[in-house]
């Protein structure tokens, strides 16, 4: 009886040692593959991490770019050359006017006969109406601003680019444009005017008013002219601006 109790414990053993023989085998057989995949997935961060560099080195060597941008247009204001009630308003924004077209008429009662043509207000170009200012009825004075009209076809872009990168713009250089109001669509322009004065220097009150000196990134306007007319920009709809220099 011990015997086969010996001989039953000894097949235990056996059939144990077995067991974690195999356990450890398909352990580390599991564990094989692990180094390759941990290979495989470094090199891709690499290889992401090498791209993006060389990305960022080619962009930042080849074009300047911006979102501190915007469409604009020159703008002439359009005044009353007396003072009196707003008669009528004979245009609203959107209208295209030309030259001598009246866009308002002033009551000329209280002024004498030799001022009857100075009750209305004429436009002196051809352009787009932006804003009128005034209704019928409201008294207005002599010199104040009653409407606002674009120039004809004078849609352009300004771009207030970084100073440390302003030295890579050249007049002439291709612009790639985006526009928000219009999403992924692509318009093309060139640069036609490289401004000689940060905007700060147009500031009314000095960055050092207050006694305290805080070092600010300065930017340069810059005007980049559409390659050709676009319809339905509206003014003051943000950019994105991607300027060629090589």
């Amino acid at each position: 009886m011990a015997e086969l109790t010996n001989e039953t414990t000894q097949l235990a053993e056996t059939v144990e040692t077995t067991e974690l023989a195999e356990t450890a085998k398909m352990t580390k057989t599991r564990k094989k593959p692990g180094k390759p995949i941990l290979i495989a997935i470094a090199a891709v961060v690499v290889i992401a991490v090498v791209g993006v560099y060389f990305y960022f080195n080619y962009q930042s060597a080849n074009f300047v770019k911006t979102n501190n941008a915007s469409v604009q247009c020159d703008m002439v204001t359009m005044v009353s050359k007396m003072t009196g009630n707003i008669l009528s308003v004979n245009v609203k924004p959107g209208d295209y006017v030309h030259t001598g077209d009246v866009l308002m008429q002033i009551d000329p009662s209280a002024a004498d006969s030799s001022q009857i043509d100075n009750s209305n207000v004429r436009s002196t170009i051809n352009g787009t109406v932006l804003k009128t200012l005034g209704t019928p009825g409201q008294l207005i004075s002599a010199g104040q601003t009653v409407a606002y009209v674009s120039q004809d076809n004078d849609m352009y872009v300004t771009a207030n680019i970084d100073e440390k990168v302003v030295n890579k713009l050249k007049l002439g250089q291709n612009v790639d444009i985006s526009i928000d109001q219009f999403g992924s669509q692509k318009f093309y322009g060139k640069v036609t005017a490289i401004g000689s004065a940060t905007l700060s220097a147009f500031s009314i009150v000095p960055s050092t008013a207050s006694g305290t000196f805080v070092k600010e990134t300065q930017y340069t306007p810059v005007k980049i002219q559409f390659v050709q007319e676009y319809d339905g920009l509206l003014i003051g709809a943000n950019a994105n601006v991607s300027i060629h220099i090589k």
